[in-house]
């Protein structure tokens, strides 16, 4: 039958909506925008508290191998340009956009509107009314209204119908333009970081066909495959500029190896400055530099410093810190085992190496460092009764001879509760490599230092970067030098110098005081025996062990401290002994046996109890160099820092128009009366301010002060909210 309506079960099944469409919602829903803020949140709490773009050895040392392999997939050790965070960014920039979408022309159609077909019974339920009477005429009084509201700043609208008339007015509707521009700020400010984020590098090397190079290729050039044009739109390089020298290139850190990008301009480092405050520490460093386009041909002088970077072409070169540029070094090579008291002459420059086959030594040595200014913690107290305290001193590793049987390397400064930032002058780093490729490193000042009321040369070594240094402190004799250390070194691996130190020891002690020669024959061959064990070819903690272990084994348990006491103090009568036959054996004087040459011997035997710990034949002490400084310089071409910059200031727009501009209609109902005509007034607002009531206020009492005298009421009607 024509006309009959199907109402099956089939058509009265709801549409399922379809993959795409629940797709668009979720993307569009404020709940997952704010579930994308709340992870960059995280994220961007985990870069503050997590150190960004550092050596993984850094990682492992500070978490620990376990969580440090469990963090770094998840690339919390890189997260702004980890693809997860990434990708975060682009669905919310998906989502604010979505949004905007949606919303902005609803908004822009609600912001042009005057709702004039607002209905009277509508505007009775309005919470903020006011109602009364003017003596004016019904067809006169909505111009005169009119014109009050548009002095008031109202835009305003009439709609005349056939029992009265609307006057719709508006003001501050360019308050929704700021929710417009607030979305928007959060799309642009995402896509500047996604432009200055590793993304554009990563489609530019995928685009291009690019390969990052390894260390080992770069020694033998680099390949045009792994160079970057100075179209690249975005990156992020660092270059180390020497002085004197000029580049064109940077490089580019990536998970893979090395990029090197091209720079649309030549740097040259004529000089680097540094000032330093009183205490040694920098107080500013800047450089030198001159440009040269080769485009132009034009060539100009800059200072690049701290926070002043140096911006050309697109390219903003910062400056980021300083390092070593090729110091040229002439060490001295001081031998640690036999008998023998000599130098040995080494050049180098830093960043290379070099054989010390030459040295009779199996060692490649690496030139890794130099320092010319080095602030340390240093104590303030080098008193005479501070070097007493010193002495008793249990946490670093100095304490008297005779209750240290084996003392350890340590911290060159440890345990001092005064201390202030000194500068100890210059040092150097280098590495010892053996034919296994194993390396020790090892941190040596030039100059001595005043520790604990003695004056030191510090030698620190380490196994592995993620070691602290720890520091032998070897004793510089009358004159300042290191040469007292090395004659006595040198004299006890002498077996004749021991045996003569021991007989005179024996002499000394017990000779000249009539005891029978049996006796001083006795105490030698002890004595001798003490130095033999304290000098053997395991170094001095290998010796002092031996002597713990042969009084162990010979002396009864009752007796073995008093027999420990003994040999102490002829291992000390004796190794004075052999300190006066090392300066003999240089022509020197004997020494008086007065508290700096006491001092001297009793921290030469510590130095010695330590050098098997040192783990190297020969110790490499700074003698002149050329300092060469280079600077260290980031470069980049950053173009999404703009596209930052105008999302700020959409937001800046977006916050000020949401805050600062209220929003507000006005609504008046004019209907003819017996002498003139009745006005109902309602006016609303999107967000309920102490701004508003006063404004509401003060149109209540102007409507007030021209309504008719004679007016039963007039007044408003606020549901119990009432003006006073």
């Amino acid at each position: 039958m024509s006309g009959v309506v199907d109402i099956s079960e089939n058509s009265r099944r709801p549409v399922r909506p379809s993959f795409w469409s629940n797709l668009m919602e979720l993307l569009g829903s404020m709940r997952f925008a704010i579930s994308l803020l709340t992870l960059i949140c995280i994220a961007s709490a985990i870069g503050t508290v997590v150190s960004q773009n550092q050596p993984w050895v850094n990682y492992v040392n500070q978490f620990g191998p376990f969580w440090a392999e469990f963090f770094q997939p998840m690339g919390l050790f890189q997260i702004y340009n980890a693809p997860w965070f990434i990708a975060v960014m682009a669905f919310l920039v998906v989502s604010t956009s979505l949004c905007v979408y949606r919303n902005t022309p609803k908004m822009i159609h609600e912001m042009r509107v005057y709702r004039e077909n607002l209905r009277e019974g509508s505007l009775k339920a309005f919470a903020h009314r006011w109602e009364g009477q003017f003596t004016e005429s019904a067809q006169a009084l909505p111009g005169i209204v009119s014109e009050w509201l548009t002095h008031k700043g109202f835009k305003v609208k009439l709609d005349t119908r056939g029992h009265g008339t609307l006057v719709a007015a508006k003001a501050g509707s360019g308050n929704r333009f700021g929710y417009i521009a607030t979305h928007m700020a959060i799309i642009v400010i995402c896509v500047g970081g996604l432009l200055d984020s590793g993304v554009p590098l990563k489609v530019a090397v995928w685009a291009l066909g690019k390969q990052p190079v390894s260390g080992e290729a770069i020694s033998s050039g680099i390949p045009e495959a792994s160079r970057l044009g100075t179209a690249n739109p975005s990156y992020r390089a660092n270059l180390l500029l020497p002085e004197g020298e000029t580049s064109r290139v940077a490089v580019l850190n990536t998970d893979h190896g090395l990029l090197i990008q091209d720079l649309p301009f030549e740097l040259t480092l004529k000089q680097f400055r540094i000032d330093f405050y009183s205490t040694g520490m920098p107080k500013l460093f800047a450089s030198d530099v001159q440009v040269f386009d080769p485009a132009t041909k034009a060539r100009f002088d800059a200072t690049i410093e701290v926070n002043k970077p140096l911006i050309y072409k697109g390219v903003t070169v910062y400056q980021s810190s300083f390092d070593d540029g090729g110091t040229r070094l002439q060490l001295k090579g001081i031998p640690l085992t036999g008998d023998r008291d000599y130098r040995v002459d080494l050049e180098g420059t830093v960043g290379t190496s070099t054989n010390l086959g030459s040295l009779n030594l199996p060692y490649k040595m690496e030139f890794a460092g130099f320092k010319s200014i080095n602030v340390e913690q240093m104590p303030t107290d080098n008193s005479k009764e501070a070097a007493e305290a010193a002495l008793k001193d249990t946490q670093d590793g100095m304490k008297p001879f005779k209750d240290n049987l084996a003392s350890v390397l340590g911290p060159g400064v440890k345990g001092h509760s005064s201390t202030r930032p000194t500068n100890i002058g210059p040092a150097i780093t280098y590495k010892l490599r053996d034919a296994s490729g194993q390396a020790r490193e090892f941190h040596n000042y030039m100059l001595p230092v005043s520790l604990d009321g003695g004056r030191y040369y510090l030698t620190g070594v380490r196994d592995t970067p993620a070691d602290s240094f720890k520091y032998l402190r070897l004793p510089v004799d009358d004159q300042g030098q290191l040469d007292g250390f090395m004659r006595l070194r040198a004299a006890l691996q002498n077996e004749g110098v021991r045996k003569e130190a021991a007989r005179r020891f024996a002499e000394q002690a017990f000779g000249k005081r009539g005891e029978s020669a049996d006796l001083v024959s006795s105490v030698a061959e002890s004595a001798k025996r003490a130095l033999d064990r304290f000098a053997g070819t395991q170094g001095g903690v290998a010796g002092l062990t031996a002597i713990a272990q042969f009084i162990e084994q010979t002396v009864p348990e009752a007796e073995r401290e008093k027999a420990s006491d003994v040999i102490i103090r002829l291992l000390q009568g004796a190794m004075w002994e052999v300190y006066e036959l090392s300066r003999e054996r240089a022509g020197l004087p004997r020494a008086e046996p007065n508290e700096v040459h006491g001092r001297f011997v009793q921290d030469a035997q510590i130095a010695l109890s330590d050098l098997s710990l040192y783990g190297a034949p020969v110790m490499f002490q700074l003698d002149q160099f050329k300092e060469v400084k280079a600077s260290v310089f980031q470069v980049a071409k950053a173009p999404g820092q703009w596209v930052v910059y105008a999302g700020c200031l959409f937001l800046v727009i977006g916050v000020f128009s949401m805050f600062y501009i209220r929003e507000r209609r006005v609504f008046f109902w004019v209907t003819p009366a017996e002498q003139g005509s009745k006005v109902m007034m309602g006016m609303s607002t999107t967000r309920r301010t102490l701004d508003f009531e006063k404004e509401f206020g003060h149109m209540v009492s102007e409507l007030n002060a021209r309504a008719k005298a004679d007016t039963p009421t007039a007044v408003h009607g606020l549901k119990g909210e009432g003006l006073s």
